[in-house]
């Protein structure tokens, strides 16, 4: 299993990897970040990362170096076992497929006592060291009739929460993936993860939705809805109902991203708090 990074000239996916590869396909690299890059083609959105425990089920792991030789708006060609694209000097670059990132198995069992204890740890350090979000607001009880998400309290605290009543709140708050669609993409991947399968996953929800949010949004809540996030999430839900949590996990959880860490593990807990 590939658990760091990779050397040049080699890349990995998650051997859950969500596509079907054609035998060639051309990418436009559309928006580059400190730690990889997304490209794009037809309803999809890949990702390309340097940092494993960021994959997710359609994305890719490279070499530190490729996110410094790539320029947005250039063209790569994708296949099964090669990504090759031309840098930014002009020379044509390939890279190999090697051995596939292992991903983690659904725990086989749940420790009510450990989840528990780790529920009111993770509650804690949300509290003290969430990054502020509407999200946040109303886990915290602090939501007031200003917050964007007045209203959804009702519908997300019922056993088995409605998600098409759930459309008008979806998109709601900042970043790539919005603070609810984060927070839903929690409780969902909990349920889903955990083999709980408590919640309805309408066929047309994804469809609706996807005027009213992001694609990053729209895969991630794909992927919530059949038990998959990046392996950090699925790492630390293994944790949380296996084994006491630090809280040094949690934090390190609660930076990432805008505020997609702390509104993800909102999600989650919430859900197990109410089960």
């Amino acid at each position: 299993m590939i658990n760091s990074s990779l050397e040049w000239p080699f890349f990995s996916r998650r051997e859950d990897f969500a596509l079907v590869l054609p035998v060639s396909l051309d990418l436009c690299v559309t928006k580059k970040f400190k730690t990889g890059f997304d490209a794009k083609f037809a309803d999809h959105l890949l990702y390309f990362s340097i940092d494993v425990e960021s994959l997710h089920p359609l994305s890719f792991l490279v070499p530190a170096m490729m996110p410094e030789l790539i320029e947005e708006d250039v063209m790569m060609n994708l296949t099964a076992d090669k990504i090759t694209f031309t840098d930014q000097r002009g020379s044509k670059q390939i890279l190999t497929i090697t051995d596939l990132v292992r991903c983690y198995n659904r725990p086989s069992m749940l420790d009510a006592a450990v989840i528990k204890e780790n529920l009111t740890t993770l509650h804690s350090n949300l509290k003290l060291f969430g990054r502020s979000s509407i999200v946040l607001a109303l886990i915290l009880g602090c939501n007031t009739e200003k917050n964007i998400l007045s209203g959804a309290e009702s519908i997300v605290l019922e056993p088995e929460p409605d998600l098409l009543k759930l459309i008008s709140f979806v998109g709601a708050g900042d970043g790539l993936t919005p603070s609810f669609d984060d927070f839903l993409s929690g409780i969902l991947f909990a349920d889903r993860f955990l083999g709980i399968n408590r919640i309805v996953f309408p066929k047309q929800f994804l469809q609706i939705i996807r005027n009213r949010t992001t694609i990053q949004s729209v895969q991630q809540l794909e992927f919530a809805s059949i038990g998959k996030l990046s392996l950090r999430f699925e790492e630390f839900l293994i944790g949380l109902v296996s084994r006491k949590i630090k809280s040094a996990e949690i934090v390190k959880l609660l930076n990432f991203g805008h505020s997609s860490g702390t509104d993800i593990l909102c999600g989650i807990w919430h859900y197990l708090n109410q089960h």
